[in-house]
């Protein structure tokens, strides 16, 4: 067995017996550590596509998505949200929910506000993974299409380790009546959104300039309104759900926590004395007896 005990950016606590280094990689039979990433010779992690230094908190290598996130620092480890998401592969942060319909309701919180002021729809790959038996879900970095739209290939981009649990997207603006009667508020037919699920063989969730989050069964053909607290379009044709104005770039979520342990528990029970044997306890009355001869501390 291996434990490993880690500060939050990954740096280990683990300082093996008679050395003065924080850890020793090849003194270390289990090198895969840190987020199950592995540890190398140099001390660095080697994500997939860039390796990691986790007693700065930083990346070595510059990265590969730095113009689309031209915001951060090009060595950012996970966005600096070690707490909320993980880096999957040294390329961004996922923030992690406990369902499918919690990943896209982060999604359309996060999308629909861009999507309509973009006037462009937006579409990503939700996704599982098992962590201790337990499933979590997550989007990928969304794609933005064309008007009326979705970017192609969302079905190929689950990190290494997961697999793929749905897809979702937005339809952008309410323009109905200026792009041949096209519907935003609802997933197109067999033409278009039901088709591509078909074709991923993946459920579906679909975003609506009206607010609503909206869901696809594939096995059923049958289509459901989740939720209506997306934000919405203020020139909607049709009534809007709410008035949730749409905003480019709303705050990140935090996504979903298990609840964290007692530290402490609420009461404290005095511990038990311990049964001394003959020896011990003789040891103990003499250390007794010595301390009540003591003189008295003179004020």
């Amino acid at each position: 067995m291996d434990r490993n005990d880690y500060y939050p950016f990954g740096m280990s606590f683990l300082k093996p017996f008679g050395q003065s280094s924080v850890y020793d990689p090849m003194a270390i039979p289990y090198n895969y550590k840190y987020q199950e990433q592995e540890l190398q010779e140099t001390g660095f992690y080697a994500f997939k596509w860039r390796q990691y230094m986790p007693d700065v908190g930083r990346f070595f290598n510059v990265d590969p998505l730095t113009e689309k996130y031209n915001t951060w620092s090009p060595y950012s480890f996970s966005g600096n949200r070690v707490i909320d998401a993980r880096e999957l592969e040294g390329l961004e942060p996922h923030v992690l929910f406990n369902t499918r319909e919690n990943a896209a309701a982060n999604f359309g919180q996060q999308y629909n506000g861009k999507s309509i002021l973009q006037k462009r729809e937006y579409a990503a790959l939700i996704y599982v993974r098992v962590v201790d038996g337990k499933k979590y879900y997550a989007y990928n970095k969304p794609e933005k299409g064309e008007a009326h739209g979705v970017p192609q290939g969302v079905s190929s981009k689950a990190p290494k380790g997961s697999s793929p649990a749905a897809w979702i997207h937005t339809h952008g603006n309410d323009d109905y009546g200026s792009a041949g009667n096209y519907n935003d508020q609802n997933f197109s037919g067999d033409d278009g959104d039901k088709a591509y699920s078909k074709a991923l063989g993946l459920d579906g969730f679909l975003v609506t300039p009206d607010g609503s989050l909206k869901y696809y069964d594939l096995s059923s053909d049958t289509e459901k309104t989740l939720r209506t607290d997306m934000s919405s379009d203020p020139n909607n044709e049709t009534p809007r759900n709410n008035n949730i104005n749409p905003v480019d770039n709303p705050p990140p979520s935090i996504g979903d926590y298990r609840p964290l342990p007692k530290i402490f528990p609420d009461k404290v029970s005095p511990s038990p004395q311990p049964v001394l044997d003959g020896g011990l306890k003789a040891i103990k009355d003499k250390k007794e007896n010595f301390d009540n001869h003591l003189p008295q501390k003179i004020h």
